[in-house]
């Protein structure tokens, strides 16, 4: 009879524990359905955010991680710095990173025969960058020296004034990036010397804010010309926009102060200039810091848009911009000549 009772009694004692353990389980499973389906939620939600996302130029990235377009097709993009390689291939949907998946492309549009894709893919391109472990030596600060002035290579046919020539960007400050792949410092530096030559054959003083690929500080650029007492500065540039169709030049007086003679400098110029074949976008005002801390009257020359296949295309070609830069010089020899 005890045997009997000491053997139920384990079978009694048995019950409540299965039951603990069962709700255990269940406990379990629950919580780890409802994860499941949080973490589910969280990958939706943050795939519909890329596929929604805002859609850029790809050259824009190229820009903003400091690299270099090397091949362009349907089938794939490269571009490179020094130390990393990333290559896109749209139909796969897939981002390498120095041989490594590194994730899906996600929505792209093709505008205007260039590849737009999703704004984020600069960040996570740039998080995972390869950076040498060892910084290189500071760069020697650049001295600015005066440049000698060639002898007048023509007689003077006007009274000879001061002109300071400025390509904008340079050095460290590469400038917009093109839809080619190059880079606005180059585009204003060629341009800007064939300037200088042009009127220096008009018997004028040419100064040149830069004359090679070195980085000058904006107010410097100014300085430069109140130094030199000028008689008027003429900043090149050449401008960008998310939109590929964006096109023509643009002449920028400062908002803030701007004279009577820098309006009359930037019609003329304008007025040379519309007869090219980019077209114009008239004179604005806009208070770039080379405008507002020149003390001579000043203009900024945008002359196209590198982010338009077309100008882009046209700005490179040397043809188009000895044509510019002789509207340009156009421009200021009529300015000092009806002052």
């Amino acid at each position: 009879m005890r045997s009997f009772l000491k053997k139920n009694n384990h079978s009694f004692e048995g019950i409540p524990m299965r039951k603990n353990l069962s709700l255990i389980l269940l406990s379990v499973i629950i919580s780890l359905t409802v994860t499941g389906c949080q973490q589910s939620a969280k990958k939706l939600e943050a795939k519909g955010k890329i596929i929604n996302e805002p859609l850029i130029n790809v050259y824009y990235i190229v820009g903003q991680l400091g690299m270099n377009m090397t091949s362009q097709s349907d089938e794939k993009l490269c571009f490179k710095d020094a130390f990393n390689t990333v290559i896109i291939y749209p139909k796969q949907d897939q981002v390498f990173l120095n041989e490594k998946l590194l994730c899906a492309l996600g929505k792209t549009k093709n505008i205007d025969g260039l590849l737009h894709v999703r704004q984020s893919l600069a960040d996570n391109i740039k998080n995972k960058l390869t950076i040498p472990a060892v910084e290189p030596p500071p760069a020697a600060p650049v001295v600015i020296k005066p440049v000698p002035q060639p002898e007048p290579k023509k007689a003077w046919e006007l009274t000879g004034k001061t002109i300071v020539i400025d390509a904008g960007h340079g050095g460290k400050d590469p400038g917009a990036t093109s839809y080619y792949g190059f880079y606005e410092k180059t585009v204003n530096l060629d341009v800007a010397i064939q300037i200088a030559d042009l009127l220096r054959d008009k018997g004028h003083r040419v100064i040149m804010t830069r004359t090679g690929d070195v980085f000058i500080e904006l107010e410097e650029r100014a300085y430069i010309a109140n130094r030199a007492k000028a008689d008027a500065f003429i900043s090149i540039h050449s401008d960008s926009s998310a939109r590929s169709s964006t096109n023509g030049f643009t002449v920028y007086t400062a908002r803030s102060g701007s004279s009577w003679a820098a309006n009359n400098l930037a019609e003329a110029i304008d007025e040379c200039m519309g007869k090219t074949s980019i077209n114009s976008n008239g004179v604005k005002q806009a208070d770039y810091r080379v405008l507002i801390h020149t003390k001579c009257p000043a203009v900024l020359v945008e002359l196209g848009y590198l982010s338009n296949y077309w100008e882009a295309k046209q700005l490179k070609n040397v043809n188009m911009q000895k044509r510019l830069a002789q509207a340009i010089a156009d421009g200021i020899t009529n300015y000092l000549n009806n002052r």
